[in-house]
């Protein structure tokens, strides 16, 4: 595997996320803005509550095809019909279990509308997403950047078109039904032009045999993460109500956000590319960690800081009618260097055959979280559930690190000194923002403190002019 190949790709999803989050903030930014907090939290929780579900249908098999792909690229057509042979039983079992666990939650009639709209999203995401991951292991995101784009673009044009001409919720649900449709299709069809795939649905024993002896660590991993991740809003709502949920979409909106364009898309990457160098080139596996991990500390630290230091004008600017989200806002943007770090520590650990101290984490982390959610939302409401999200992702990461440390023998001192001098240009921004914020425009202060962060860290010596060129130079292969 070429490193070209690596930030090839790394430059094509990012772009296709970068966009595709342009859009999606913009749109979330409108029907919040139009919406009231309470139908915001309903169609919130309709999604959160599917995504808990979504796991099922999947149960570790995506990222078992990913690995498994990466690692036999001439069997990766036959591992994909494998999968969705196992796929469509476990669908149908979600499906049903979804549909009653709702239907009987004494939920109102419009929030059952909009999951069971959820519900056939879910499973059109759960199969397109097995599509894509095919073409990942074959170090090819090109396609998936394309469908990325075109994705949001169709969630984009009809959600703004339906809430202007309805005002309706559901409409809202209907838009993301018909970007998922597309991007089901697209993939698929990708798959049989491009790679020339059978798609014809296998349960081959041997194959599902070996999938089933690896994906149990994988699976309970994946279930843990999309508790973690939904088990905040759908907590709020039975707890304090669908109001509540609508809050706390605001700064949970913005982090996730970041969180899906960077450290994502170097996830989606790294991970093949992880399981290609356990297998074929071990002594590349440190390397490529610490440069991923370099890169994440150099952008997140300064972005957390700008967001904790400008959040009560972001706020302002932004979501007028949200202020009370600014404590919340602020807790979580802490955690954004911790989940962007976290991407690749778990990643790596998964791609080397350590997915069972991978889920041991996750785990304990779900437990906590959930914990700490029942115990502060009565008494905090939203703000409850920042404080749990950032006390977390900070203990997720270091425990991570500490079975990293067991795996690849990576440069400690090399990713300290990165994480010391990123911190000392942070400060120096740190600085600039609170002596001009109140006297600059926001658009302005934020041009100047990323300029006066890269030139802190150029002169300090955490990034340097070879390593620029050699970005570029890649970057345009």
């Amino acid at each position: 595997m070429k490193q070209a190949s690596l930030t090839r790709n790394t430059t094509y999803y990012t772009a296709a996320l970068t966009v595709q989050k342009i859009l999606a903030f913009i749109y979330f930014w409108f029907i919040s803005n139009q919406l009231f907090p309470e139908d915001l939290g309903k169609y919130v929780f309709a999604l959160s509550f599917t995504t808990l579900f979504s796991i099922f249908i999947d149960l570790g098999l995506s990222p078992v095809l990913t690995r498994e792909a990466a690692k036999d690229k001439q069997r990766a057509n036959d591992f994909l019909r494998n999968v969705i042979g196992l796929k469509l039983p476990l669908a149908v079992m979600t499906i049903i279990a979804a549909t009653l666990v709702i239907t009987f939650s004494g939920k109102s009639a419009d929030v059952l509308l909009l999951v069971y709209l959820a519900i056939i999203i879910m499973t059109l995401d759960s199969f397109s997403l097995s599509f894509w991951v095919t073409f990942r292991a074959h170090l090819n995101l090109f396609y998936e950047s394309l469908g990325v784009i075109a994705v949001q673009i169709i969630i984009f044009t009809l959600g703004i078109t339906a809430l202007l001409t309805t005002g309706a919720v559901a409409y809202l649900m209907l838009a993301l039904l018909a970007a998922s449709t597309f991007n089901f299709i697209l993939a698929l069809l990708l798959l049989k032009l491009k790679l020339k795939f059978t798609l014809a649905p296998k349960i081959d024993a041997e194959v599902v045999k070996y999938f089933l002896k690896i994906i149990p660590a994988f699976a309970l991993a994946g279930i843990f993460v999309k508790i973690y991740n939904t088990a905040d809003s759908v907590l709020l709502s039975f707890l304090t109500g669908d109001a509540a949920v609508g809050f706390f979409a605001v700064p949970a909106k913005v982090v996730y956000a970041f969180q899906q364009v960077i450290p994502a898309a170097f996830a989606a990457v790294i991970f093949p590319a992880f399981s290609y160098y356990h297998a074929s080139a071990r002594e590349k596996l440190a390397s490529t960690f610490e440069k991923a991990f370099s890169y994440l500390t150099i952008i997140s630290l300064p972005l957390a800081a700008g967001l904790v230091l400008l959040a009560p004008e972001i706020i302002n600017l932004v979501w007028k009618s949200y202020t009370p989200v600014i404590p919340t806002f602020v807790v979580m943007a802490l955690a954004i260097p911790f989940i962007f770090l976290a991407f690749p520590t778990g990643h790596l650990l998964n791609a080397t055959d350590q997915q069972r101290r991978t889920t041991l984490n996750r785990g304990i982390i779900v437990v906590l979280a959930v914990g700490l959610n029942i115990a502060l939302i009565p008494r905090f409401s939203f703000f409850g559930t920042g404080v749990t999200f950032l006390i977390t992702n900070v203990l997720l990461l270091f425990m991570d690190l500490y079975w990293v440390r067991t795996v690849v023998p990576f440069n400690e001192k090399a990713l300290i000194k990165i994480v010391g001098k990123s911190l000392v240009a942070t400060l120096v921004m740190t600085a600039l923002i609170l002596t001009t914020k109140a006297q600059l425009n926001l658009i302005l202060v934020i041009i100047l403190s990323m300029a006066t962060y890269f030139v802190t860290l150029y002169v300090v010596r955490g990034i340097t002019v070879g390593e620029i060129k050699e970005l570029i130079t890649k970057g345009s292969r």
